[in-house]
């Protein structure tokens, strides 16, 4: 199992499937790591798994709500609600 800086490493390096195949094998073993799950919101949230990254985000802010979680949420959301009126009526 992989420790956090490897794993960062890995997410940095772009291999983002073998990153999240270690997150989630650290969550397992560490249920309270909210690093990982902040971690594991970012990978998801790179494939655009909005509902997946705002859940692994929501678990992180639960261990740590000083943490960077609540932001990363918010992000998301205005991706979601983001209107562009232009592409609507060409």
């Amino acid at each position: 199992m992989a420790t956090i800086v490897e794993i960062e490493r890995l997410i940095a390096s772009g291999h983002l499937d073998d990153a999240r195949d270690e997150i989630e094998r650290l969550v397992k073993v560490e249920p309270d790591n909210s690093q990982a799950w902040f971690l594991l919101g970012g990978i998801y949230r790179r494939h655009e798994l909005w509902g997946d990254a705002i859940n692994a985000y929501n678990k992180a802010k639960l261990i740590d709500p000083e943490g960077p979680a609540a932001a990363a949420i918010e992000s998301i959301y205005d991706i979601i609600r983001f209107v562009n009126t232009d592409l609507m009526n060409p």
